[in-house]
C-alpha cells in the first residue's frame, strides 16, 4: 500500500502531538508538521516545515504533494485555518480535517454560542471551498475529553477531592480520551471515502459526572469529597457580568464550552457514531478507574 502524505497544522500542542505520534506510528503516512517556529520535537520521525500563516505562498509551498491536512490549532489560532484552507485548496490537498474535537457544532443551539463563532466560520468557509475547489473535509466531534477535563479540574480535582457537578451532574454525555481521539484521526484518513464531506461522531462512553465521581471515590477511598453544585445558566450570567468589569472574555468562553458539553437539551449525547467503522472500543468501568489512577500517578 502506498504511503500517503499528511500535514499537521501546528502539531505541537497536546492533541497535535498525539495525532502526529499516531500518524507516524501507523506506518501509513509520511508526516509533515507545520510550525511557526515554536519548539517541535523532530525525533518522532516527522518532517518539519516552517510556515508563516500570514503568507499563503509559504503555506502552499509546504502543502504541495500533501494528501491530507489535519489542523490541531489551538482555540486562539482557529481563524488561521482560513489561510490554511486556501493554501490546501491551491496545493491540491484532498482532505482537510479542521480543529474541531469537541462540541457538536451541528446542533443549532451550540452553533450559536459565541465561543464557537470562529469554528463555525471555518466550517462554512471549508464547505464553500469544497464546492468551488473540490477539497474534501471531515468534522470530528467527540464532545468531552474525559482525561483532560479531569487533569485540568473542569470536572474533578483529584488532588483536592473536589467535584463540580453541572446542573446536578446527572446528565449522561459522550466522552472520549485524547489518545483515542488521536487514533480516530488515522482511522478517518484510512476510511476517507466513508467519512467524506460529513461530520463524524465518536465517543468511548456515555457517562454522567456523578458516575465519574463514583469511580473516583472507589479509586481514592480515603478522605471526604466536596461536591460543588454549578447551575450552567447562572455560571454563564456570572462570568458575563465579570467580563464587563475586567474585560476578560475567557470565563464566558469557558462557560459556553462547559454548557455545550454538559448542558441539557443539547447535542452532547451521541446516539449514532462511527465507532465501529473507526475501530473505537467502549471504555469499561475498569478502564475509567485505570485512567483515573494514571492521572493520580502523574501528579
Amino acid at each position: 500500500m502506498k504511503r500517503e502524505n499528511a500535514a499537521i497544522g501546528l502539531g505541537t500542542g497536546l492533541l497535535g502531538s498525539l495525532i502526529s505520534k499516531e500518524l507516524i506510528q501507523s506506518g501509513l503516512f509520511n508526516v509533515t508538521i507545520l510550525s511557526r517556529g515554536q519548539g517541535v520535537d523532530a525525533s518522532l520521525g516527522a518532517n518539519l516545515a516552517m510556515v508563516d500563516y500570514n503568507d499563503e505562498k509559504s503555506i502552499v509551498k509546504a502543502l504541495v504533494g500533501q494528501d491530507a491536512v489535519v489542523s490541531a490549532l489551538s482555540r486562539e489560532a482557529i481563524p488561521l485555518q482560513i489561510p490554511l484552507i486556501d493554501a490546501a485548496a491551491t496545493a491540491g490537498v484532498k482532505r482537510f480535517i479542521p480543529s474541531e474535537f469537541g462540541s457538536n457544532l451541528q446542533d443549532p443551539q451550540i452553533r450559536k454560542f459565541p465561543n464557537y463563532k470562529h469554528k463555525v466560520q471555518v466550517e462554512e468557509y471549508l464547505e464553500q471551498e469544497a464546492r468551488s475547489h473540490g477539497i474534501t473535509y471531515t468534522y470530528i466531534y467527540n464532545n468531552v475529553f474525559i482525561d483532560l477535563s479531569i487533569e485540568t479540574g473542569v470536572v474533578l480535582d483529584l488532588k483536592e477531592r473536589k467535584a463540580r457537578l453541572y446542573n446536578g451532574g446527572e446528565r449522561s454525555v459522550s466522552m472520549i480520551t485524547m489518545p483515542t481521539a488521536a487514533r480516530a484521526v488515522v482511522a478517518v484518513l484510512e476510511h476517507s471515502e466513508e467519512t467524506k464531506n460529513q461530520p463524524v461522531y465518536i465517543h468511548e462512553a456515555i457517562m454522567s459526572q456523578k458516575e465519574i465521581l463514583g469511580h473516583a471515590k472507589q479509586v481514592i477511598s480515603e478522605g471526604e469529597w466536596h461536591e460543588e453544585q454549578v447551575h450552567l445558566d447562572e455560571l454563564e450570567k456570572h462570568l458575563a457580568a465579570q467580563a464587563t468589569v475586567d474585560g476578560s472574555k475567557m470565563g464566558v468562553f469557558h462557560a459556553y464550552a462547559v454548557k455545550g458539553a454538559f448542558g441539557d437539551g443539547l447535542g452532547n449525547q451521541y446516539g449514532e457514531t462511527e465507532n465501529q467503522l473507526l475501530g473505537i472500543q467502549p471504555l469499561s468501568e475498569e478502564g475509567v478507574k485505570e485512567m483515573l489512577a494514571g492521572i493520580i500517578a502523574k501528579r
